[in-house]
C-alpha cells in the first residue's frame, strides 16, 4: 500500500510540477515564440543544406524561368505576352534590377526573404489564429506543428515517395524557390488571421 501512495504522490507532485511549467510558458509567449521561430529557420537551414541542390536553385517546376523574365522585361517597360499574369512579375520586378535579369541571381534575395521574413509571420499567423480560437496552449501547439510536422514526416513516406516530399515538395512549401505559393500562402494566412481577429471573441 505505501508503494501505491507514493507513485501516486509522485504522480501528483509531476503533475503539478508541469501544470507550474506550463503557466510560465503561458505568461511568456515572446520567449516561446521566438524560439519556435529559431527552430523554424534552422530546420529550414538543415534541410536546404541536405537535400539536393545547385547553389540556390532548388526542384522548380519550370515556371520560374518564364516569371523573372517577364519581371526583367516589365523592368524594361516592355510588356511581354503572358499565360499566368503579371502580378508575381512585378513583385519581382524590383530584385530584379538590382540583381540581373535570372531568376538564378534573384535567388539568393527571394529565398532569404522567404525565409526569414515571411516564415516568421506564417508562424506568428498560425500562432495568433489558433490562440484566438482556443487561447495560448493552442497557439503553442498549433505553432510547434507548423515547425516540426513537415520535416517530422519525411520518415512517414515510403521509399519511392520520399525523394518527391525531400526534394520537391518541402523546399517550395517552405519557401525555398522564387514562384508565388510561398508568399501567397502567407498572405492567405494573415488574411485569416485578421478575420479571426475581428471576429467577437
Amino acid at each position: 500500500m505505501s508503494v501505491l501512495n507514493g507513485v501516486a504522490e509522485t504522480t501528483v507532485a509531476a503533475a503539478r510540477g508541469a501544470g507550474h511549467r506550463v503557466d510560465v510558458l503561458l505568461e511568456h509567449p515572446r520567449a516561446v515564440l521566438g524560439t519556435l521561430l529559431g527552430v523554424q529557420i534552422a530546420a529550414i537551414g538543415v534541410l536546404a543544406l541536405s537535400i539536393e541542390h545547385n547553389g540556390w536553385v532548388y526542384f522548380q517546376g519550370g515556371d520560374q524561368i518564364g516569371i523573372a523574365s517577364q519581371a526583367w522585361l516589365l523592368g524594361m517597360l516592355d510588356l511581354p505576352p503572358t499565360e499566368l499574369g503579371y502580378m508575381w512579375s512585378l513583385v519581382l520586378t524590383p530584385v530584379m534590377w538590382v540583381t540581373g535579369p535570372t531568376y538564378v541571381q534573384a535567388l539568393p534575395v527571394v529565398i532569404l526573404f522567404n525565409v526569414l521574413v515571411l516564415g516568421p509571420i506564417a508562424l506568428l499567423c498560425i500562432y495568433g489564429i489558433a490562440a484566438r480560437i482556443g487561447g495560448r496552449l493552442l497557439g503553442y501547439w498549433a505553432s510547434f506543428l507548423w515547425v516540426v510536422a513537415p520535416l517530422a514526416s519525411i520518415p512517414l513516406w515510403v521509399d519511392r515517395y520520399q525523394e518527391r516530399w525531400t526534394e520537391h515538395f518541402l523546399p517550395q512549401a517552405l519557401g525555398l524557390g522564387p514562384l508565388s505559393d510561398f508568399p501567397s500562402m502567407v498572405v492567405v494566412l494573415a488574411s485569416a488571421y485578421f478575420v479571426v481577429r475581428s471576429l467577437d471573441p
